[in-house]
């Protein structure tokens, strides 16, 4: 008995040692946990059409990426992309950064420095003329300081240092003709707080490509980044190591880090988990008995390494029927196959195993087993056998009642998975993430969760996913397999999917939007006001549908509840809704039109990168409207608004340097930021290239080119085009004079608010003097090109006004009337009170323009 005694305060004892190990493991998981949101942009470009082919980087990428996600980072890559798909690529990344913990960029391919900037060189590229590197590159830059906005950890890592094969050595950057470096590979790039730049090798050299399938540089970086509880830094002085090695000292590898935190790109996970005490009897006499001892786990599925410190005095341990030695080393589910030999051991005798779990860490955590020999001990584990069944049972039933489809919403962060609690039967069970999304983000509670990792049954409910933005319409695997893999694994498949909010009424280029997004006319207001109504109610802290409800009142001609609602997203924190706002001290809706007040808001989003913001501001500083005028800065903003693929910069930088605005005349120059926004299939791109064709004073007439892209650009709902047509048509230009045709295209025109197609129109009908009717249509449209002239799309002069007195009053008052059918009587009361016929003509063509609901957005 005094034995036994000490047998039991040494338990305890160990029972102490073995609580106090689990909460210094637990405060250490506490320091260690990854947390926040990790994203990352990989991109490879190897093929390229004009420039020598790389033969690593797309090798290189799809490896990088897999690294990454093991790390825990949402990947958006690109591989072997074009001009307008790296910027696709960029926008998607660009708007997966928001409130990231760590944003990390991986480029591998060309790279070109200019002016002390560096670019990302597509695979389109041919950098063959002096304006080449401002519409077929991508700035650093322009991701970076994104980044750094929208991260607290910036990482930077660049393979693209190769040897200059460029033909030109001098390019165009905003108003400046700029030597190609004089130094080879990338320019130094200095870091700023939080961010960390690694180049492939240092400041003006060149990397090599190596002789294998990855480069020197990935190689190494894919190595040393997947080994464990490693902190960066040391990394990359291991890469550069590796490096050095690899190229006998030819390339070293260069980092510039101004980094405030430890940054681990596998973080340590908790000790792994063991029962400090487990207490199990074993018959007496019993030749074998297997001990049922819970395994241990680590949560991240680590393979674990078990010592066995202490065996028992009395009977004998074996594994697989050999015996066991004190200082035996065995995986983890060795422990669960134990056995115990009791012959010769008297009842009420207890023995214990200690043992020390290790991890790939460096971690470990002690476990005591007590075995008690017993006479009853065969019925007691004969339950435990059947308790271990039905817990199986129970789990396997379990599995099979999992959901097997779940919608998750894109853009509104973690979405439940919705998935049921383990039963109670079934709560010990552990399961191991067999399969997992390799876009977006699975989360357990704050925890993030990798392939392989380990869910305890409580974690289950808990279970969320982020989709990846842009990833709707593509399914995603996720697979559990209980502890016991006899028992079959269960599927989720997650169903990334847009709000209908997102797809009636997302904006173009929205970096905090999720989608391609809609123009103004084509946003339908019965179904994107009750669906963006509904989005604001279910999401309220997601400004992106305050925003987009804005714009769905804006379409509905609400234009003083949207300003309200658009202010609101504003101050809630959304980007664009700040360039939508000043649109509408520009254009005076619901205010008073106000430049300087549209001005002093927009500054905020071009500061934030915003494209539409860069380009209104830049255009705004160009011109010297609304604000002091700064020609070099409004060219320095606009030019980075074409840079993130917004055609309207595109458009406006091809006209100032076709006619020299503010800027010498550079006509090429022009020429090639037309061919940019046409490239993107843009209707305005499409009628200004049209008119250089047509008018063959900068490059060779081509009429027939004119032709085809007047046509198409007025079939996409460019305003002027249609014009431009009909006078070809009219005047037999570059195909057979047809007045038929002249009418159709000059009445689109006309009708999508064009004086000029309005005025030419009244003409047509004007000069057949001998038709009653035609003077009625000219006296229409001469009022309706007087109702929608503008300042500088329309005349100064407003001829149309003046040919319409010209017309005799018989047809004047028989086009009052035509205009009048198409109003109510209510409608004819509200509008302004007028003296003479003119006037009134003018007032009812614009009142019966606006009810027939025209695009605005095309002006």
């Amino acid at each position: 008995m005094p034995k036994f005694h000490h047998i039991k305060r040494l338990c305890a004892y160990l029972l102490i040692i073995a609580a106090m190990l689990l909460s210094i493991g637990t405060a250490f998981a506490a320091i260690t946990e990854q947390s926040g949101r990790r994203v990352a942009l990989v991109i490879g470009n190897s093929v390229y059409k004009t420039l020598p082919s790389l033969p690593n980087p797309a090798n290189d990428v799809e490896e990088v990426a897999s690294t990454l996600r093991a790390a825990g980072f949402d990947v958006t890559i690109g591989v072997n992309v074009d001009r307008i798909g790296l910027e696709d690529t960029v926008r998607r990344f660009l708007r997966s950064t928001s409130n990231a913990e760590a944003g990390l960029i991986y480029y591998s391919g060309h790279g070109i420095q200019v002016g002390g900037q560096n670019f990302l060189v597509p695979v389109d590229a041919t950098l063959e003329t002096p304006y080449d590197v401002e519409t077929q590159t991508m700035p650093l830059d322009l991701i970076l300081n994104h980044l750094k906005q929208n991260s607290r950890v910036q990482l930077i890592f660049l393979d693209a240092c190769r040897n200059n094969p460029f033909n030109a050595q001098k390019f165009w950057m905003a108003e400046k003709l700029e030597p190609v470096g004089a130094t080879r590979g990338l320019a130094r790039i200095d870091s700023d707080l939080g961010s960390l730049i690694a180049f492939s090798t240092e400041p003006g050299q060149v990397a090599l490509d190596g002789t294998g399938a990855l480069s020197p540089y990935s190689e190494s970086f894919i190595k040393r980044a997947s080994e464990p509880n490693k902190e960066i830094r040391q990394v990359l002085t291991d890469v550069r190591r590796d490096v050095i090695a690899m190229t006998n000292g030819k390339q070293v590898p260069w980092e510039n880090s101004s980094l405030m935190d430890s940054f681990y790109f596998i973080p340590a996970p908790p000790p792994p988990s063991v029962e400090s005490m487990q207490q199990v009897s074993v018959p007496e006499g019993a030749a074998t008995t297997k001990l049922p001892i819970a395994p241990p786990h680590d949560e991240t599925g680590s393979a674990l390494l078990v010592t066995l410190n202490q065996l028992p005095k009395t009977g004998k341990l074996s594994f697989d029927g050999k015996p066991i030695e004190q200082g035996a080393k065995m995986p983890a589910a060795a422990l669960t196959a134990l056995s115990y030999d009791s012959s010769g051991v008297a009842a009420g005798t207890v023995g214990l195993i200690g043992y020390t779990v290790s991890d790939p860490y460096g971690q470990a955590t002690q476990g005591v087993v007590a075995i008690t020999v017993s006479a009853d001990a065969g019925a007691k584990l004969a339950q435990l056998e059947q308790e271990k069944q039905v817990r199986l049972a129970d789990a396997d039933a379990y599995l099979k009642t999992l959901p097997r489809d779940v919608d998750t919403t894109i853009g509104v962060g973690p979405v439940k998975a919705g998935l049921p609690e383990v039963p109670a039967s079934a709560a010990e069970l552990t399961f191991n993430v067999a399969a997992l999304p390799d876009k977006g983000t699975l989360r357990a509670g704050d925890r993030v969760i990798g392939l392989g990792h380990v869910l305890e049954s409580a974690d289950i409910p808990l279970l969320s996913y982020e989709p990846q933005i842009g990833t709707e319409n593509q399914p995603f695997a996720l697979t559990l397999q209980a502890a016991n893999d006899d028992l079959p694994p269960a599927t989720v498949t997650f169903k990334p999917v847009l709000d209908a909010c997102d797809t009636a009424a997302a904006a173009p280029l929205d970096l905090q939007g999720v989608t391609a997004g809609k123009l103004p006319n084509e946003i339908e207001p019965d179904i994107a006001l009750p669906a963006c109504t509904d989005a604001v109610k279910a999401y309220p802290e997601v400004a992106r549908f305050v925003y987009q409800l804005g714009r769905a009142q804006l379409a509905n001609r609400d234009a003083k509840t949207a300003f309200a609602t658009i202010k609101k997203a504003m101050d809630a924190g959304h980007v664009r809704a700040i360039d939508q706002l000043s649109s509408l001290y520009i254009v005076g809706a619901s205010v008073p039109a106000n430049p300087a007040k549209a001005n002093e808001i927009v500054q905020a989003a071009a500061k934030k990168n915003d494209p539409y913001a860069l380009y209104t501001y830049g255009k705004s500083l160009f011109y010297g409207r609304g604000v002091k005028a700064d020609t070099e800065q409004g060219l320095k903003l606009m030019l980075q608004s074409a840079d993130l693929g917004h055609t309207f910069a595109m458009n406006e930088l091809g006209y100032i340097f076709l006619n020299g605005v503010n800027v010498p005349a550079d006509p090429q120059r022009g020429i090639r930021f037309y061919e940019a926004g046409l490239a993107r299939n843009d209707i305005y791109s499409m009628n200004n290239l049209a008119l250089v064709y047509r008018s063959g004073k900068t490059v060779p007439q081509d009429l027939g080119k004119a032709l085809e892209l007047f046509t198409k650009a007025a079939e996409g709902g460019q305003p002027f085009a249609p014009t431009n047509l009909g006078r070809m048509y009219r005047d037999g230009i570059g195909v057979d004079a047809d007045k038929a045709a002249a009418v159709k295209w000059l009445e689109m025109g006309a009708e999508r608010g064009d004086y000029w197609g309005a005025l030419d129109r009244a003409r047509l009908a004007k000069d057949e003097v001998a038709d009653p009717e035609s003077m009625i249509i000219a006296a229409r449209y001469f009022a309706l090109a007087a109702a929608v002239n503008k300042p500088r799309t329309g005349d100064g002069k407003n001829q149309a006004l003046a040919e319409l007195k010209l017309l005799p009053s018989e047809a004047k008052k028989e086009a009052e009337e035509a205009f009048s059918a198409q109003l109510t009587a209510q409608e004819r009361t509200a509008l302004p009170k007028t003296k003479s016929l003119d006037a009134r003509l003018v007032e009812l063509a614009k009142a019966t323009w606006v009810k027939r609901n025209p695009r605005y957005d095309l002006f």
